[in-house]
């Protein structure tokens, strides 16, 4: 499957980029006890490390707001993912635990700021592009009915299906899933040496928890 960048993204976010890894032979399955560790001690980090009255004016919180503001996407209002996770555990609140490869890119996600998503890769029809969605609506993740008009998206042939703030249930990964695309919403500033370090680490995570190979990674640039 080819994934590209739309005239749409490029020319509003020239430096825009997609960090891509696709898994192939995974066993997705209930979320294991050290991945609950894991979190638990990345919470306890976190706690220790930022402050929620001065989250806004973090370097990585505010560069991919700005991303969110070139692209008319009003940070505000739909809340970047990884932001989302960060305000989660500062304000003290319960994480939400669905299963051992979604809860790794949440993992991922809040460990490295950085908005991204998780698809059933059989599920994607055809190529795949990013671009401004026109008027239209799509279910999301939580069973409601999303309008896509002006909107950054990741779709296929048979439509929208990824959002740095709000995937769809058509590509959602469950227990059934065997292959996997993981996508990182990189910001303009983040380097791409740092972007294929998120990449390794997001991949073989997926890996250790899910088993599988890593088929292929790759950065979107055009």
């Amino acid at each position: 499957m080819k994934i590209s960048m739309d005239d749409s993204i490029k020319k509003i976010v020239p430096n825009c980029r997609l960090g891509c890894v696709e898994i192939h032979g995974a066993g997705v399955k209930a979320t294991p006890a050290a991945l609950t560790h894991e979190f638990a001690e990345l919470k306890e980090r976190i706690a220790q490390t930022y402050d929620l009255a001065v989250l806004p004016q973090h370097p990585r919180i505010l560069s991919v707001r700005d991303m969110y503001r070139k692209l008319r996407f009003d940070p505000s209002r739909y809340r970047p993912a990884s932001e989302a996770l960060m305000r989660r555990v500062l304000q003290q609140k319960q994480l939400y635990f669905v299963n051992s490869a979604v809860d790794v890119i949440n993992y991922c996600s809040l460990k490295h700021l950085l908005p991204m998503g998780l698809y059933d890769l059989d599920r994607i029809e055809g190529d795949a592009v990013y671009r401004v969605a026109a008027e239209g609506n799509y279910v999301n993740i939580g069973g409601n009915e999303v309008s896509t008009e002006g909107k950054p998206f990741l779709a296929d042939s048979a439509g929208v299906f990824g959002n740095p703030t709000s995937d769809s249930r058509r590509t959602a990964v469950t227990l059934l899933t065997r292959n996997l695309l993981l996508v990182v919403y990189a910001a303009e500033e983040v380097a791409d040496d740092e972007v294929t370090e998120i990449l390794q680490f997001s991949g073989e995570m997926l890996v250790r928890y899910n088993g599988g190979r890593i088929a292929a990674r790759h950065i979107v640039k055009e």
